[in-house]
Formats: structure tokens, C-alpha cells, sequence
């Protein structure tokens, strides 16, 4: 027998090996959708309970301290943009009246 002769016993083991191999790179394509999934939830967990843990703290310790200060400066910052605004008023109002000419 020849070399030729000894493929044709081997088709039906080709066909088979080409069967499982296809399935077993479909089960492979799953698992790897449902690892991701996996990852991605896991990972929107851990920052769901970050934000969490630092919101709380923040809450608990810095929140009193902070918000004095930073209300003082929210109040500077209008008080300045009131000024620029009445400023710019007033500024208008006097290129109005000297349009005239």
C-alpha cells in the first residue's frame, strides 16, 4: 500500500477532528463573552464600592470642615461676577449714549 492509500483511512478522523475542533473554539468563544461579562461587572462592583467608601469618609470627616470654605469662596466668586456684570452695564449704557454723536 501506498502513501495514498493510508489517507483515505484517514478522512473520517479528519472529519472528526474538524467537528470537535470547531466545537470546542465555539464553547472557547463563550466562556471568553462570559469572562468578560464577568470582568466588566466585577469591575463596576469594586468602583461602585470605592465610590462608596470614599463618598462615606468624605461625608463623615472632610464634608464639615470643606464646606465653610468653599461656600466663602462661592460667595467671593458672585460678589466679582455681580461687579463684572454691573461693570459691564455700565459701560453699554455710556457707549448708548455717546452713539448718538
Amino acid at each position: 500500500m501506498s502513501f495514498v492509500n493510508y489517507l483515505q483511512f484517514l478522512e473520517p478522523v479528519q472529519e472528526h477532528v474538524s467537528r470537535v475542533y470547531s466545537t470546542a473554539s465555539g464553547i472557547i468563544e463563550v466562556v471568553l463573552i462570559l469572562w468578560c461579562l464577568n470582568f466588566i461587572s466585577g469591575m463596576i462592583q469594586r468602583t461602585f464600592a470605592t465610590g462608596k467608601a470614599f463618598g462615606g469618609f468624605y461625608r463623615e470627616y472632610l464634608h464639615p470642615i470643606l464646606k465653610p470654605i468653599f461656600s466663602k469662596i462661592l460667595a467671593l466668586m458672585r460678589i466679582r461676577s455681580k461687579e463684572v456684570k454691573h461693570d459691564s452695564i455700565k459701560t453699554s449704557f455710556a457707549r448708548r449714549q455717546f452713539s448718538w454723536f
